[in-house]
């Protein structure tokens, strides 16, 4: 692509790279008017798709309106045929919490739904014996009920897998201390569920184990009839699920709405499934059969060291036992070895098969791939078309955002996130949103599903201002025509829009790959946020102060590379061994992320995949093994794990760390290898093999992430400074290989600009680039243009506009509108819209200050301020200036500005500034400055928050409260300056 149709592109991209919504429908309530009112509204505001789920709207009658229903299905067909008539993406949305991932055609005891390994344990001192039936589990027992949507039903069948005898050595508070060497599997001696044994004399008591599979009964709400959640495990899930589709929902006025749209997708969201018994084991039919086939040994005898207790995800698991001492190793070999053959199992009998079906009628698959669950969190990555992360379990954090950078930039898949989902619904102003989506795109994000939308309209009784709730108070923001924002959504959806389609071009250029493997990734990193003495830390003070923005990561806690501008991202070792991952041109996956070299850094590292790195070293791949790193393990405890050496053993008990150790050793013999004793040698032992940042500062910056990627000549650089709240303002010299000429784009309007501030360092383009706290700034570099440098352009105020005239535009609840709908099924569908009722508030007092603190409008106001000032210039910009206007602060409201009338022109909510260069004229210029505020003023004086939980309180284990918020500044608060730029 040349720079003239980078440009042209730029200017006006294509609907598939603005940003998309998740939305909440009241099930199958909404009627067609609503449904194609709403997607004609977020049409119009700009959203390039959209991504719809059925919500529990309270007391609906599910039978009627719930997944599944009539109703339901009607609702797909027309929105499905409504975004696809405007050339918008269509997601259906699969997750255990969203009833169409669970299915009516199974019970607990069908081998398609979920299953679980439970147990009962009974005690024997030495030399006792026990006779008769065995212990069943009590399924009728009362269950724990998790803070997370969805519940256990009714389950009846269990089935004896696995009777284990073992020695107990010590009990101490919490579990027991067993001899591994001690276990006997005494399964093939149970005749009708009943065992006559007697345990071993002599060294102590003796524990009995009788393990038992049954259904989890995991189901969700709402649905047509209960549902109950699949296996994702043995193949019988996979297949009831394309069954189902295949018969009940792809009715054939489906299916031609779907081949019409090629950006049907499914979204399969994050798995949240549940086990509910003492044992805490994912399992099915196939799972001992499997793991003897792959592991080459029976897992039965292991089974009392892997049962465990999880707190919500799977990065809180607790083991109920663990071994002596000189066994522990081993134990932690299997406890790899059985989330290992959970990740096959999850990739071969779910993610595969269920991919294939979507294809072959005409549709992708995006998923959040494994985080929640004791699954691998990177190595499905090659089996979906997109994967996902989110804001809200990741709380914004650029280490989080590179754990699935690897899978996706490895394979070449669509990188996306879904954003904005908080536990501060409505309080937020639209920076805080903005940094989010800024902090994804340094990590290669390019995708953005904003959570979420939600139609105003609702459930008529329970519907109240400013609208239908959709996801709950409690997890999300909404991006939708109840913000006094959205009538800048247009301008900024274009802007992100822009960004994301440069960053789509050519292929991602990143420095680093480093081998990591997890099944236990912390995705509750971003959920909840207390101080040391219990105290509730506010999103918006964790995701602006802490970790990052305080320069903590938590998975490479070395910043050293990213201080000096290199890139770096994670992906299990395995995924080297792929056929379709290749070492060439000197570089691990030239026509993808094209890693200069590799670290590793784990205690553990398969043997094989050290072969592999091995022979690539013996080609040239550069290498480094980093002893001493330590990582997250769990954010809410604290607790990190170690590795004191790098790869000293294999993960599993394959018999194979003599294998490793002299594959290790010949691998630190090679010229391309070396090693670091500690994290913060890092930087420097990479150069040391000759490694250059392709994006490298000249300077260490402590401020700047940057994202690079390459099409042809072309190189597309995105910069931002991440310390929003902490940080000043900063300038970086950021050098990238190869000489040319540098270009900025604005995102607001889609100008091309030649930059100033560009030098060269032999064959090295050097940018001089200034920002401010949270801004971002958009670059391309054209190769194949003769090389032109140029100084970095001054500024200089022209004048301060401190004369202004101040209106807002104040939002509050107006008369409701009855929405009804009979289509002849004999009943009447109702719904409720309310609506936005606007005062204008015209201050008394010009001056620029906070609408809480301004006479005349005060701390309950929310909606839209008005701004207009004039200002009488005698010259204009000569050649080589521009004018600017900057905006000071908009408390981090969105807005526009416009210039005599003309087109509206919107802002960096961090750094509003707006080029109005080719805007004035000579004598009088009139400036109006319109910028919105979030809801929270207004409702906060409504007593909205008196009756909204704080769900990170009950997250936390903290005793129940309410959301607590304070009137927040909202409005354009200066100072205002036109500036000269030279």
């Amino acid at each position: 692509m040349s720079i003239d149709e980078l440009a042209k592109l730029i200017k006006d991209p294509p609907i598939e790279y603005r940003p998309e919504v998740r939305w909440w429908l009241a099930e199958g309530l909404h009627t067609d008017q609503t449904l194609r009112h709403e997607i004609d509204a977020a049409h119009r505001l700009g959203f390039g798709g959209m991504e719809f789920l059925a919500m529990d709207e309270g007391d609906v009658d599910h039978e009627r309106y719930g997944w599944g229903a009539e109703e339901w299905v009607h609702d797909s067909q027309i929105v499905v045929e409504e975004t696809t008539r405007r050339g918008m993406a269509v997601s259906f949305t699969s997750g255990t919490n969203w009833s169409n991932a669970n299915l009516p055609t199974i019970d607990p005891e069908h081998p398609a739904a979920a299953q679980e390994l439970d147990v009962v344990a009974e005690d024997l001192p030495a030399g006792g014996s026990r006779t008769g039936a065995l212990p069943r589990v009590d399924l009728q027992a009362p269950v724990e009920q998790s803070v997370i949507p969805g519940h256990r039903a009714t389950v009846t069948g269990q089935s004896l897998v696995a009777v284990v005898a073992i020695r107990i050595v010590d009990q101490p508070a919490r579990g027991a201390v067993l001899d591994a060497e001690s276990a006997m599997v005494l399964t093939g001696q149970v005749r009708d569920e009943t065992l006559d044994w007697t345990a071993p004399t002599g060294g102590g008591r003796w524990r009995l184990f009788s393990y038992w599979m049954h259904g989890t009964g995991q189901t969700a709400s709402p649905s047509a009839s209960v549902n109950y959640t699949v296996n994702y495990l043995d193949p019988d899930g996979a297949e009831a699920v394309i069954d189902y589709w295949q018969t009940q929902v792809l009715t054939p006025q489906l299916r031609e709405q779907i081949d019409r749209n090629p950006r049907t997708q499914m979204y399969m969201d994050s798995l949240e499934l549940f086990t509910y018994g003492a044992g805490g084991l994912f399992w099915g039919r196939t799972v001992a059969e499997e793991f003897r086939n792959r592991r080459g040994y029976d897992i039965a005898r292991w089974l009392p060291f892997l049962t465990r207790d999880v707190d919500l995800m799977a990065p809180a698991t607790q083991y109920h036992h663990e071994p002596l001492d000189d066994q522990r190793r081993d134990v932690q070999k299997v406890r790899y070895d059985y989330v290992r053959t959970l990740t096959d199992l999850y990739i071969e009998n779910m993610l595969r098969p269920f991919a294939a079906f979507l294809h072959s009628v005409g549709m992708g698959l995006r998923s959040e791939i494994s985080y929640g669950l004791p699954f691998e969190l990177t190595r499905p990555g090659p089996e979906v078309d997109g994967i996902e992360t989110e804001s809200l379990e990741f709380a914004a954090q650029i280490d989080a955002y590179r754990l699935l950078a690897g899978p996706a930039h490895l394979f070449g898949k669509q990188y996306s996130s879904e954003t904005g989902a908080t536990t501060r619904n409505h309080m937020l102003d639209h920076r805080f949103y903005d940094q989010i989506i800024a902090t994804q795109l340094a990590a290669g994000i390019t995708k953005t599903v904003l959570h979420g939308w939600a139609s105003t309209a609702g459930a008529d009784g329970v519907t109240e201002w400013p609208g239908h709730e959709g996801m709950l108070p409690l997890f999300s923001e909404r991006f939708d025509t109840r913000q006094p924002a959205a009538e800048f959504y247009p301008l900024w959806t274009a802007a992100l829009g822009r960004q994301q389609c440069l960053l789509r071009q050519g292929k991602p250029r990143i420095d680093v790959g480093i081998l990591r493997t997890d099944h236990f990734t912390d995705n509750m990193s971003g959920l909840v946020f207390f101080d040391a003495d219990g105290n509730r830390i506010p999103d918006e003070d964790a995701y602006g102060r802490w970790w990052m923005r305080d320069r903590q990561n938590h998975w490479w806690s070395d910043l050293g590379m990213q201080d000096a501008g290199w890139s770096y991202e994670f992906f299990d070792g395995s995924l080297l061994l792929r056929d379709d991952v290749r070492f060439a041109d000197g570089v691990v996956q030239p026509d993808g992320p094209g890693y200069q070299a590799l670290i590793i850094f784990q205690s553990q590292l398969d043997a094989d995949v050290a072969a592999r790195l091995l022979q690539w070293a013996r080609q040239g791949c550069r290498i480094l093994v980093v002893h001493g790193a330590a990582e997250l393990k769990l954010l809410m405890s604290a607790e990190y794990t170690a590795h004191p050496r790098a790869a000293t053993g294999t993960p599993g008990l394959d018999g194979r760390d003599g294998e490793l150790a002299e594959a290790m050793a010949a691998l630190l013999a090679q010229p391309t290898v070396a090693e670091a004793a500690d994290p913060s040698e890092t930087l420097a032992a990479l150069r040391g093999l000759g490694v250059t940042g392709r994006a490298e500062f000249a300077a260490d910056n402590r401020n700047v992430l940057t994202h690079l990627r390459q099409d042809g000549d072309l190189l597309q650089l995105y910069a931002y400074h991440f310390l929003y709240e902490t940080g000043a303002p900063t300038t970086v010299e950021i050098t990238l290989a190869g000489r040319g000429t540098a270009y900025r784009i604005d995102p607001w309007t889609g100008a091309v600009r030649h930059h100033r501030g560009v030098r060269f360092d032999g064959g090295r383009t050097v940018l001089t680039v200034e920002l401010a706290p949270g801004e971002t700034a958009l670059f391309t570099v054209d190769c194949s243009a003769t090389a032109r440098s140029s100084t970095p352009a001054s500024r200089q105020p022209v004048v301060e506009l401190a004369d202004w005239t101040v209106a807002v535009e104040s939002w509050d609840a107006g008369e409701p509108e009855l929405i009804t709908e009979d289509r002849g099924l004999g009943y009447q569908s109702r719904e409720v819209r309310p609506r936005t009722a606007v005062t204008r508030i015209d201050a008394p007092t010009p001056g620029l200050l906070a609408w809480k603190d301004m006479p005349g409008i005060g701390p309950d106001v929310s909606g839209v301020g008005e701004y207009r000032t004039s200002v009488a210039l005698d010259r204009l910009p000569e050649p080589g200036e521009r004018y600017l206007l900057d905006l000071g602060s908009t408390a981090g409201g969105l807005g526009s500005v416009r210039i005599n009338g003309g087109d509206p022109v919107g802002f960096d909510t961090s750094r509003p500034v707006v080029d109005v260069t080719d805007r004035l004229r000579l004598g009088i210029n009139s400036i109006m400055v319109r910028t919105a505020s979030s809801l929270n003023n207004r409702l906060l004086a409504r007593g909205y928050y008196d009756s909204i939980p704080d769900v990170a309180a009950q997250l936390g284990g903290r005793s129940p409260r309410m959301q607590h918020t304070v009137p927040q500044p909202h409005g354009l608060l200066g100072p205002v300056r036109l500036v000269c730029e030279s």
